[in-house]
């Protein structure tokens, strides 16, 4: 693999841990009230409590993963698993 073959790769790592990962962690914050068996106000503040911690441990485990690839592959599926819990909920 070139040099700058694996820059790009780099930045595209660095992008789905900068950008992909705290949307998806973001989300996931908002759909999670949908899923908890508690009140409503339970709920939210779960949602509020849950957000600083996966905000800091998205980016981890996007540069965590073997590839860029694999990266924006969790960021997909996590925020695609997201919006389908919130499409339900809304719907």
């Amino acid at each position: 693999m070139s040099a700058g073959a694996r820059r790009h790769l780099g930045v595209s790592w660095g992008l789905a841990a900068a950008l992909g990962a705290p949307l998806a962690a973001l989300l996931v914050c908002l759909a999670l009230p949908a899923v908890v068996p508690a009140s409503s106000d339970v709920r939210y503040l779960v949602a509020c409590i849950v957000v600083i911690p996966l905000m800091a441990a998205a980016p981890c485990a996007a540069l965590l993963a073997r590839s860029a690839a694999r990266a924006w592959t969790g960021v997909g599926v996590t925020s695609a698993a997201a919006l389908l819990v919130l499409w339900r909920a809304l719907t």
